[in-house]
């Protein structure tokens, strides 16, 4: 006979945990929680970084803001002060232990080390199966699962390797990063570092690339080391962690639901901006949003609310950067060039308004997103608001991929 419990939370990352701390601090701070995940959560296996203009409940967290972030190029460097907004990181580790450490004070949230294989319909809500049991629940909030890649959607993986450095000597201003550094071969593809000092002597360096598939392991080592000895000119340094991950980059609808009762949240649930990756904020509006829902009886909705012209703006980049993928770093540069990098984090936020949107898009290359619309929208091809809607009436996907052990969220 399996175990029953109101709400099951299978991943138990950004997604799951930031879930279970809205439901703790609530109304729901009695009900029978369970989280499962194959991992134990205990090592520092990713960073998510995120901005904001005002402190919140997890400032206790931040290991590191930033109040300047430059983007390079060989020809340039532009951006620097971000205004009102603070950039700030968080480590996977500190953000774990916060979240355990604040359920453990509840004795009706229990814990399984399992891995999830699938779930299932009940009479009374849903059922998921581990490598090891069966639980049932009224609500199951899936993020262990993602859809099978739409063929009719654009796909891309933001993948990426990292190294947290520690120099012999002073070697970074750690007031200032750089959120993009494009002085690298791009190979048909678009790829860029990103360079957050801690203090003057360590730094995390990440060597990213968006393209369909992920490299082989010895070229992101070999890229890394490139630009620390030869671009930042650092000859002795100790390599103190590693971090590695890829994001899907996808304008796919993420089904809200899998079945009745099995709800998608995080990255299934389509939390992640598709053009950039970040979605450390969005997962937690979600999951507060979901949790104000229980509270009040409502059935739960995990979608995370983005206006259509976003949606629109997201799919024209995509578009761009898997089938020309080498064209990405002359648009990041004259976006960077010619909007100021506070502009910059509102408008990837979807908090900016009509008028703002236009000055950025003139000052990009008009011709190279007039051919991406027709080749999203061209003759015979459905219109953007159809497609959004056939999207959306699509019948659910087959659901088999696990997310990957190291999908990360910058």
């Amino acid at each position: 006979m399996s175990e029953h419990y109101d709400y099951i939370i299978a991943g138990a990352g950004a997604a799951g945990l930031s879930l279970a701390c809205n439901m703790v601090d609530g109304a729901l701070s009695g009900a029978r929680i369970l989280l499962i995940d194959q991992d134990l959560k205990q090592s520092n296996d990713r960073t998510w970084c995120y901005w904001s203009d005002q402190a919140d409940d997890l400032e206790h967290l931040v290991y590191k803001s930033w109040s300047h972030l430059s983007f390079l190029n060989e020809a340039h460097q532009h951006g620097g002060a971000l205004g009102s907004l603070t950039y700030k990181m968080i480590r996977g580790e500190d953000f774990y232990e916060y979240a355990w450490s604040k359920l453990r004070n509840f004795p009706n949230v229990s814990f399984r080390q399992e891995r999830v294989l699938h779930y299932h319909p009940t009479a009374n809500g849903a059922g998921v199966v581990t490598n090891r049991a069966t639980y049932t629940g009224r609500f199951i909030f899936n993020s262990c699962m993602l859809p099978k890649p739409d063929p009719g959607s654009h796909f891309l993986l933001q993948h990426f390797a990292g190294w947290w450095l520690e120099t012999e000597t002073p070697s970074f201003d750690p007031q200032r990063g750089y959120l993009m550094d494009f002085r690298t071969p791009q190979k048909g593809s678009t790829r860029f570092f990103y360079l957050l000092p801690i203090d003057e002597r360590r730094a995390l360096v990440e060597f990213t690339v968006f393209s369909p598939s992920r490299l082989q392991p010895s070229e992101y080592q070999s890229e890394l080391k490139t630009y620390v000895e030869q671009l930042l000119g650092i000859s002795h340094y100790t390599i103190t962690e590693h971090e590695s991950g890829a994001i899907p980059m996808t304008d796919q609808i993420m089904p809200k639901q899998m079945y009745p009762n099995v709800i998608n949240i995080g990255t299934a649930g389509g939390a992640v901006k598709p053009t950039t990756g970040y979605a450390f904020s969005r997962i937690r509006r979600q999951a507060a949003q979901v949790c104000a829902q229980l509270e009040s009886g409502q059935y739960p909705d995990s979608k995370v609310k983005s206006p259509g012209r976003f949606r629109f703006y997201d799919r024209l980049l995509l578009n761009i950067l898997q089938t020309r993928g080498g064209l990405g770093k002359g648009i990041f540069s004259s976006l960077f060039r010619y909007t100021p990098i506070e502009t910059i984090f509102r408008f990837l936020a979807e908090e900016t308004k009509l008028q703002q949107e236009a000055k950025i898009f003139l000052q990009l290359p008009v011709p190279t997103f007039l051919k991406a619309v027709w080749r999203v929208f061209g003759a015979g091809k459905a219109t953007p608001r159809q497609k959004l809607a056939d999207a959306t009436e699509k019948p659910p996907v087959a659901w088999a991929i696990p997310v990957q052990d190291k999908l990360q969220t910058p």
